[in-house]
């Protein structure tokens, strides 16, 4: 039998059990799985980048860990339980937004050429709070542009005061400093060379204490790398990708 612990310490295990669902049981046929070896061998593909063919022995077959997996996705648990956990655990009073562009076959969802990076991928935009804990999540194809993330994620965590956000120079936007600077939203981020060089108007400067909260965004993606099927998109269906990173972001919450 697989030793779970060799993937997640357990007492996170235990908390991951407790927050996903039973699966059912109509009370006739085969008996219900249990549930620690179905997130076992979902824990298998997520951590080790394995195929759901190839999950070492946990208990039950790959295919009911598959069926379990699809089925959290296609419910939006993942989803939720992290919402639920964001809600608890982050503070985006100061906050940072980017963008990592994610290695992917040409799958016909999602994919496109990105021509920063030169590569097929799929883009995955995350909004951290103060200490770097992913607040919001969103997904595009290669060739769509970070700045077109930044109002879904402000519109994603309404309600919730953002006095600081940091962005990279990428997201350079007299607009969005003007529309966010209406709702108390301070956008801190430096500026390119010959931006905002007019005698008149706005002067927007650069708080360099705040600006390294931006930094901590950069280590939550290199921990959700660490979750080799997030790494690189291998997954024909969006909505498998995306049910990975949900459930990494989940962990990566459980764990801090």
């Amino acid at each position: 039998m697989y030793e779970v612990t060799r993937l997640l310490p357990k007492d996170q295990f235990d908390e991951l059990v407790e927050r996903l669902p039973t699966p059912r049981w109509k009370g006739i046929g085969r008996p219900r799985c249990e549930k620690e070896a179905l997130i076992t061998g979902m824990l298998q593909v997520l951590i080790l980048g394995i195929g759901w063919n190839k999950i070492f022995d946990c208990g039950v077959s790959p295919s009911s860990c598959y069926r379990y997996f699809r089925e959290l996705q296609r419910r939006g648990i993942l989803k939720k339980e992290f919402k639920k956990l964001v809600n608890v655990k982050t503070d985006i009073t100061e906050g940072a937004i980017d963008t990592d562009s994610t290695r992917s076959f040409r799958f016909k969802f999602c994919t496109a050429w990105d021509g920063k990076h030169k590569q097929i991928a799929t883009k995955i935009s995350l909004f951290t709070d103060i200490n770097g804990l992913p607040a919001d999540v969103l997904f595009g194809s290669g060739k769509v542009h970070d700045k077109t993330f930044v109002c879904q994620h402000l519109k994603n965590t309404r309600g919730k005061r953002k006095r600081i956000l940091n962005l990279d120079k990428i997201y350079v936007s007299l607009e969005l400093r003007r529309n966010l600077r209406k709702f108390g939203t301070y956008v801190n981020m430096k500026t390119r060379k010959g931006d905002y060089i007019r005698k008149r108007g706005p002067k927007f400067g650069l708080k360099e204490d705040k600006y390294k909260v931006r930094f901590l965004v950069e280590k939550t993606f290199a921990w959700m790398e660490n979750f080799k099927r997030c790494k690189y998109r291998i997954d024909r269906l969006l909505s498998s990708f995306k049910g990975f990173v949900y459930l990494a972001l989940l962990i990566i919450l459980i764990r801090n």
